[in-house]
């Protein structure tokens, strides 16, 4: 991680003079002390509001100083400024807009500039919050429907897509799954999610068969992520006393066996 350790040290001494800096802070895994050799670089910036506009154009020309940029762009409706070098060195500057450090504790955060002691007024960890139960029941009902539409890309003939985003949206929708039951307090990105998962919950990923572009292996790995997802989701709205969705699963059962090719086994 040589290369994110220069640049970290080359951010720090930029901005050290700069006293329109409150606080310059890493978050994300370099925050939390988890960062690999693929991590981002991600800084969170405390200002006053007026001088943001300034702080990331200056921010963009000590990137610039430290390796050239050839990609920025800004999410919308998000105040994360994003940039690229040409050795593909990705950092992210934060500049919320109003109580930067709200929702923010001691172990997700790095100070690297701290004028006002900052820091020291967090609380130390963030607790693990109990699933939404609202959350389980939308996911659920998604998945059910999701995996109910197989049946119109079948009779449309649409293959391509039933074997790409119909198989992506289930198995996203079982890692959300997977996630909830471990209930981490920050799961972090999904690119380390052989961190945030233990063995056996990735070995149930890890079964599920990638999709050719043939309607039989689509209809296949439909049904290998159903038979992962649906018990499992269904133990969860036990544990939280939820109702689960009888009638929807029902019906969705009913549909897909009579609109299913001769000879497939409807199992999950």
């Amino acid at each position: 991680m040589s290369w994110q350790r220069d640049f970290i040290t080359h951010m720090q001494h930029a901005f050290a003079d700069d006293i329109r800096v409150k606080a310059l802070f890493l978050s994300g895994s370099f925050g939390r002390g988890t960062a690999d050799d693929f991590s981002d670089v991600d800084l969170l910036l405390v200002a006053d509001p007026a001088d943001h506009a300034a702080l990331v154009a200056d921010w963009r020309l000590h990137v610039a100083a430290f390796e050239p940029i050839v990609h920025a762009h800004q999410p919308p409706f998000q105040p994360v400024h994003c940039i690229i070098t040409e050795s593909w060195l990705r950092a992210d500057l934060s500049v919320p807009p109003a109580d930067p450090l709200r929702g923010r504790t001691q172990d997700g955060l790095k100070p690297l500039i701290d004028r006002d002691n900052l820091y020291a007024a967090l609380p130390p960890r963030l607790e693990a919050r109990p699933v939404d139960p609202a959350r389980i029941e939308r996911l659920t009902r998604e998945f059910l429907r999701v995996l109910g539409l197989l049946h119109v890309g079948l009779g449309r003939g649409e293959v391509e897509t039933i074997a790409s985003d119909g198989c992506y949206l289930l198995r996203r929708m079982l890692v959300d799954l997977l996630t909830m039951e471990v209930n981490l307090p920050d799961p972090g990105g999904i690119l380390h999610l052989s961190r945030v998962l233990d063995p056996a919950r990735m070995a149930v990923l890890d079964g599920i068969p990638l999709p050719a572009r043939t309607a039989r292996s689509a209809i296949a790995t439909n049904f290998a992520i159903a038979r992962a997802f649906l018990p499992r989701a269904r133990a969860l709205h036990d544990s939280l006393g939820l109702e689960w969705p009888e009638a929807f699963e029902a019906a969705t059962r009913k549909r897909l066996v009579a609109s299913m090719p001769e000879g497939t086994i409807v199992a999950f």
